[in-house]
């Protein structure tokens, strides 16, 4: 199915193609000079007249509208990629954390007592329930950069 397709595609572009070449041949623009004189030719310049066509007429402005949209892809693009180097990079700090919040968290679970310091270095033994708090707080912190289910 997919090679007819292509098939189709090939053939469509080379009879556009060709098409866009016979059909520009056929547009004739008649313009006078600032001397009066009368000229013809087959591309458009300001003030020409369409004299014989098979197609409608593209004035000049038409390429700098689509170079306009040109850059308008490119800016587009340019959005995505950063959009995606942005989320790339918040899938990288996110994994770093995981890794962290999961060795601590590891190390709570293991640990027989948990204690915190103060500034002077002195440390504060948790209550079985404060372990039991600073615990399920590591935990929560750890699923919510790894995912629900995150076993250290």
């Amino acid at each position: 199915m997919s090679r007819y397709i292509a098939i189709l595609l090939v053939t469509s572009m080379a009879a556009l193609l060709g098409a866009a070449g016979v059909a520009r041949a056929d547009v004739v623009y008649q313009w006078t000079d600032a001397h009066g004189e009368v000229h013809y030719t087959d591309q458009w310049v300001p003030g020409a007249k369409v004299i014989r066509t098979n197609t409608a007429h593209a004035p000049a402005n038409a390429t700098q509208g689509a170079q306009n949209g040109s850059k308008a892809a490119d800016q587009q693009t340019q959005q995505q990629q950063n959009a995606q180097a942005v989320q790339e990079d918040e899938a990288k700090a996110r994994a770093e954390r995981c890794t962290q919040e999961k060795a601590e968290y590891a190390q709570l679970i293991q640990s027989r007592r948990i204690y915190t310091t103060d500034k002077s270095g002195q440390r504060t033994y948790l209550s079985d329930a404060d372990a039991d708090a600073a615990r399920e707080k590591a935990r929560q912190a750890m699923e919510a950069d790894c995912g629900t289910g995150s076993a250290p």
